[in-house]
């Protein structure tokens, strides 16, 4: 009997470690959920924390308006009203408004809000996604738990690409886009540690091939983000092309 009683316990203890494995495993899965929990009651009937951009220290993350909010301003006509935000977490504060033309909202279509986080949690490259590929990508640098610098890194990109762009004569992407960063092989930006943005991608005009005209570059930089510039950069010259 005290043989049984001791193999009983021991499978309890042994079934109870287990379960232990196995929520944390979970955790980071949860961890990683858009929620409103934790915000101020005027933000959170309104807004989400968007999970993927929590960083790794858990004290800042961006924020987006939900469904409800976006039909809200656009039913109001003040589509302009539709926002992201950078806060700080604990206690929580508006640390500013997300420099983008193409704020994320939730269920967006086509849409996407990401961000990547240095390990110590004072650099964050924040990409906002579209259907061909970034929209913005957003290098936000933190100091003494504020919002020290915003630096956007595709338009800087997009700087470099423009006279070879013009050159080319190419039809524009569309009415709104002289060409995109082709992200359909993987992320185009992408941060190396506290120190630099690495930009290894292609720019394009026509990602469907159909246009009279259309152009393509290999672009292979790295963004210094102590010195704020480009201290490496490429430019390869993949497609020009008139179908007449």
């Amino acid at each position: 009997m005290r043989l049984f009683f001791g193999c009983g316990v021991i499978i309890a203890f042994a079934m109870t470690s287990i379960l232990s494995v196995l929520t944390a495993n979970e955790e980071p899965e949860a961890a990683g959920e858009d929620s409103s929990a934790g915000l101020p009651e005027q933000y959170a009937k309104d807004y989400l924390v968007a999970g993927s951009t929590v960083s790794p220290d858990k004290k800042f993350a961006v924020i987006y308006p939900t469904l409800e909010a976006e039909e809200a301003a656009e039913n109001a006509n003040h589509p302009e009203s539709i926002k992201d935000y950078v806060v700080a977490l604990q206690p929580f504060t508006v640390l500013g408004e997300l420099q983008t033309k193409y704020p994320y909202f939730q269920n967006e279509n086509h849409g996407g809000l990401s961000a990547e986080w240095a390990n110590d949690s004072s650099v964050a490259l924040v990409t906002l996604d579209g259907k061909w590929g970034p929209h913005d990508a957003l290098l936000l640098e933190f100091h003494d738990g504020k919002l020290a610098r915003t630096t956007n890194v595709l338009a800087k990109a997009h700087d470099l690409l423009l006279a070879d762009y013009r050159k080319s004569k190419a039809e524009p992407y569309n009415d709104i886009f002289d060409f995109i960063f082709d992200g359909e092989d993987g992320p185009v930006f992408k941060l190396d540690g506290a120190s630099y943005v690495i930009i290894d991608g292609d720019a394009v005009t026509d990602p469907k091939g159909i246009s009279r005209r259309s152009w393509r570059a290999h672009l292979k930089a790295s963004w210094n983000i102590a010195k704020a510039k480009f201290t490496e950069q490429k430019i390869t010259r993949t497609t020009a092309k008139k179908n007449d």
